[in-house]
């Protein structure tokens, strides 16, 4: 999975990341989960999201290609509309953003929190909040990153950089 997610980015350029000001920040998946700072804008593509804290039910992306079936309490399973083959799971309880897809819907990714006793620990007695990333086709999940407490996790994007 993580190949998977290396290939797009250096193919397609893309990369989960937030800006401020001029200056992006990106987690490179080359590098494993490392941030990199680019002092240039980069460009967002229009969000395709899916906000799972809704109501129990059918919940439907607002591009409507993407659903969650999602019960009071329990996981919901985001499925395309088009190929109902293509599906996976995604904790509704451990959510903190919206589910967020990449411009060719290939990935999504999610900020949940992470469990609550895992060691080492990674940000000593801050939250910790895992990035994760589902490849749409296999519905295989990944930790992308951790990041710690006071991190502007709500501001994460997909992000297309410059041109090589």
């Amino acid at each position: 999975m993580m190949q998977a997610l290396q290939t797009e980015q250096v193919t397609s350029r893309l990369v989960i990341g937030y800006q401020d000001g001029r200056r992006l920040a990106y987690i490179d998946a080359t590098a494993g989960d490392a941030f990199k700072e680019i002092s240039m804008p980069a460009a967002e593509p229009a969000p395709q999201s899916l906000e799972l804290k809704g109501a129990a039910g059918v919940l439907t992306s607002p591009d409507g290609n993407w659903s969650a079936s999602c019960a009071i309490g329990s996981d919901c399973t985001v499925s395309l509309k088009q190929d109902s083959k293509k599906r996976f799971s995604v904790s509704r309880k451990r959510a903190l953003t919206p589910l967020y897809f990449s411009p060719d819907s290939s990935f999504a990714f999610v900020v949940e929190k992470a469990p609550n006793w895992r060691f080492p620990l990674r940000c000593s007695f801050e939250d910790e909040r895992d990035v994760s990333v589902y490849d749409t086709n296999t519905g295989a999940k990944s930790v992308l990153t951790t990041v710690c407490g006071g991190f502007p996790y709500g501001s994460l994007r997909w992000y297309e950089l410059g041109a090589k």
